[in-house]
């Protein structure tokens, strides 16, 4: 095993080591137990039966009574507090997983797929928490308890233990090589969980798509492929697991076999007494045992290994880069300076040489066709993605060093994929501002036209939304939306295409709420349709990632083709 593993484990160790070490005190007084039970075996049966001391035998049940509730109360103390640091671990490392996630830059959750994401958060770091009750327990208890039970068997008779040592090198080999195919196995099977947890999940949020196309078995039969490979990978991480004990359990049986017909044999000629002969024996008995468990537990470390270096594809992932200068607010402008960008996974360029000033209180509309570059107009203005070239720039600063928690605090977007969090209607709209009272936020949904409904529900806006709040209809979602930008209160609105889903009902009301969303702020408007943007200050036609035209609606209608081919296309007056 490398260097940088075991420092990586050590790492993630290191802050449970005060319950860990007490834990395995506790397996050493085990160990120490065992041994005195195998050590003690010898002047019983000497005592009562080759002496024939027989008074003695009445405390034999005293003994064996003491000794046995004696291992299992110090047992029962270090499995405890093993496995609450292996629990201690999984909180923890799932804890700094989920915060690192939350900094990770927009692109990495462009190729990677949630469900993926989320059985390395979930899944591989249950797997690592096998360090504690088996790998660190089998180090550090273990592998004591061995040569504390060679020790005694050596001290009884040092031949017939060393023909038993014979059998180490061949389940060292045996331990290496499978543990190697263990490792890849884990590694296959977890990253088949991986898959399989994102068939899931598309399952679960697609079901109203897969209704309706009557597609169940379709995605039955996807899911059934998936969950079969990792039943697949895992038979075979087992039986390779189980190869190994079976290694061991045959060389227990060599072991004591060999024990039986010298050490038999010894005791007939009076070599050895009765005694010698059984602490021998029970001592060989009792140390494989525990070479199982450091057996068990190598193969298990190589599975550790493997969600360690898929753990650590996101622990090494970079955070969003973010600039020193702490901005406050919004004076001037927005400036794009010879913008053009592409995404890391695309050669195409979806923005090229975009020259633009955003002043402050203007409303700017950006319209095009489909895939135009519009989206990724707005994104590049938090941040969510650096240009490719050029630089933008708030009051003559640009973006990239402005400190990025403070730039966002600038910005509000609404868009049409309302994501809603399955809380409550005031967690949502708190959201926007979690210190807000209670008063702010009444006034945040009736300014977005949301207190109509909430107010009708029987628990007002205490009531639950459920998985991304789909039990409201789509204009009720987009309004609580409003409600959190509203309650935020940003200088600068972007507005994504934020009625472009609903029915014309429900477009009157949120275009309502987003005109008093709209005033006094900072607005960049994307929209197919273009009745939503016609009374912006300037229309900016975006085509193929280029500025095809910018003015208002009555020039642009009169002097740019692009333009009058989209307000005919969507028949708008």
């Amino acid at each position: 095993m490398s260097a940088s593993t075991y420092k990586k484990m050590i790492a993630l160790t290191k802050p449970y080591w005060g319950q860990t070490f007490l834990a395995l005190s506790f397996g050493l007084m085990v160990s120490a137990v065992m041994g005195a039970i195998a050590w003690l075996v010898k002047p019983a049966l000497d005592i009562v039966f080759v002496q024939k001391n027989y008074d003695y035998l009445k405390y034999f049940p005293i003994g064996v009574i003491v000794l046995f509730t004696t291992k299992g109360v110090l047992h029962f103390f270090q499995q405890y507090l093993m496995k609450r640091a292996g629990l201690s671990l999984i909180r923890d490392t799932q804890n700094k997983l989920h915060n690192h996630i939350l900094y990770m830059p927009i692109k990495y959750f462009d190729k990677e797929a949630s469900g993926i994401l989320m059985s390395r958060v979930i899944s591989d770091v249950d797997k690592i928490s096998a360090i504690f009750a088996e790998v660190l327990r089998a180090a550090i208890i273990e592998i004591p308890k061995i040569f504390v039970l060679m020790g005694i068997a050596f001290y009884r008779k040092w031949d017939v233990t060393l023909a038993n040592l014979l059998l180490v090198p061949l389940f060292a080999y045996s331990a290496k090589k499978i543990g190697k195919k263990v490792k890849q196995r884990s590694h296959e099977a977890q990253k088949s969980v991986s898959y399989l947890t994102h068939r899931l999940q598309e399952s679960i949020t697609g079901i109203r798509v897969i209704k309706v196309f009557n597609r169940q078995p379709l995605r039955n039969e996807k899911y059934m492929a998936d969950n079969n490979k990792v039943f697949e990978d895992n038979v075979k991480a087992i039986r390779l697991k189980e190869l190994n004990k079976l290694v061991i359990d045959t060389m227990t049986g060599i072991a004591i076999g060999v024990v039986l017909i010298y050490g038999g044999r010894q005791v007939v000629t009076g070599l050895v007494t009765p005694g010698d002969f059984a602490s021998i024996l029970t001592a060989i008995y009792l140390v494989f045992s525990p070479v199982k468990q450091v057996g068990e537990s190598y193969t298990t470390l190589q599975a550790i290994r493997a969600s360690l270096e898929r753990i650590d594809h996101v622990f090494d992932t970079p955070i969003e880069e973010s600039g020193s200068i702490v901005i406050n607010s919004f004076e001037k402008d927005i400036t794009f300076e010879n913008i053009s960008f592409k995404y890391v996974s695309e050669h195409r360029y979806v923005l090229k040489d975009i020259n633009l000033s955003i002043r402050q209180g203007e409303v700017i509309a950006l319209v095009g066709p489909s895939g135009a570059g519009k989206t990724s107009f707005v994104h590049l203005i938090p941040r969510f993605y650096k240009p490719t070239e050029g630089r933008i720039t708030i009051d003559g600063t640009d973006t990239a060093e402005l400190d990025i928690t403070s730039l966002r605090e600038l910005i509000g977007i609404v868009s049409q994929d309302i994501l809603l969090f399955n809380e409550t209607i005031r967690d949502n709209i708190l959201f926007g501002r979690p210190t807000a009272t209670d008063d702010e936020i009444r006034t945040a949904a009736r300014l977005s036209y949301a207190d109509e409904f909430i107010d009708k529900l029987p628990e007002g806006y205490e009531s639950k939304l459920g998985d991304r709040g789909l039990n409201l209809s789509g204009g009720q979602r987009q309004r609580i939306a409003i409600a959190r930008a509203v309650l935020k209160n940003p200088p600068i609105l972007i507005l994504d295409e934020a009625t472009s889903s609903l029915d014309s009902v429900s477009e009157s009301l949120v275009q309502k709420a987003l005109e008093t969303l709209m005033t006094g702020r900072t607005t960049i408007v994307v929209a197919h349709r273009l009745s939503t943007i016609k009374n912006a200050d300037r229309i900016v036609v975006i085509r193929d990632g280029e500025i095809a035209g910018i003015g208002t609606h009555e020039t642009l209608i009169e002097s740019n083709d692009q333009y009058r081919t989209l307000y005919s296309t969507f028949a708008l007056s």
